[in-house]
């Protein structure tokens, strides 16, 4: 038994020597927890970040919050205690919308799926309607209603037919319903969406409204115009 100092905290410690490594000094045992944490933490950073490029669109994996516009630099402070129905935010083409989504993701650490509107919409009508693999085009739509994070890319997108207009109200309400958040951007302006949806699925207005609704409540809105 050797009697020493510990390299952190220089707390004098006792120990074993170890014949393979003799000039080696080990931690007492409250620096040895710290490390092990430090440690678990930086695996689990680690994990996070490999995961976060698996998943996330290739253009979008190294979004860097200083890229953020000012319009959208909120979107970082959005919490699910003040925001719970999610986020949306409204622009052109080019005005940072995904980038600030993608910076949010990231800092939110939580499992997340990105879809972009048509991915979405196919996705819904797959699930429906697929002759193979039925079974996993439902677990992609039941991993949609379900993920921590779901993320609609410009979500209008492509045609609000009467099947996914109904088939993307049943996910907003299911995601409502177990207070899920849902981050969503668009080129348009919800009063736009609701009059495309209108226009493409049959002139149901009262889904039209009811899928605007839940898009904006509970939810932090912003708009670069």
């Amino acid at each position: 038994m050797m009697t020493g100092k510990c390299p952190k905290c220089a707390a004098i410690i006792n120990f074993d020597l170890c014949e393979y490594m003799p000039k080696s000094m080990p931690l007492c045992d409250a620096c040895e927890i710290i490390q092990a944490k430090t440690w678990a933490k930086g695996e689990k950073i680690r994990i996070w970040e490999n995961l976060y490029k698996m998943q996330m669109p290739k253009s979008y994996a190294s979004s860097d919050p200083e890229r953020i516009k000012p319009q959208f630099v909120t979107a970082l402070d959005w919490t699910a205690r003040k925001h719970h129905g999610g986020l949306g935010l409204i622009g052109k083409t080019g005005s940072g919308k995904s980038c600030a989504v993608s910076c949010l993701v990231f800092a939110l650490g939580q499992s997340f799926l990105w879809w972009s509107g048509t991915e979405a919409r196919d996705a819904a009508i797959e699930a429906a309607t697929a002759d193979k693999d039925r079974e996993g085009a439902n677990r992609r739509w039941q991993r949609a209603m379900s993920v921590p994070v779901l993320v609609l890319d410009d979500i209008s997108q492509g045609r609000m037919t009467e099947a996914w207009s109904s088939k993307l109200f049943d996910l907003l309400e299911t995601r409502r319903g177990e207070n899920l958040p849902t981050f969503w951007t668009s080129q348009i302006n919800l009063g736009d969406i609701r009059a495309k949806i209108i226009k493409q699925n049959g002139g149901d207005s009262a889904q039209a409204d009811a899928i605007a609704r839940r898009l904006a409540q509970h939810s932090l809105i912003l708009t670069h115009e």
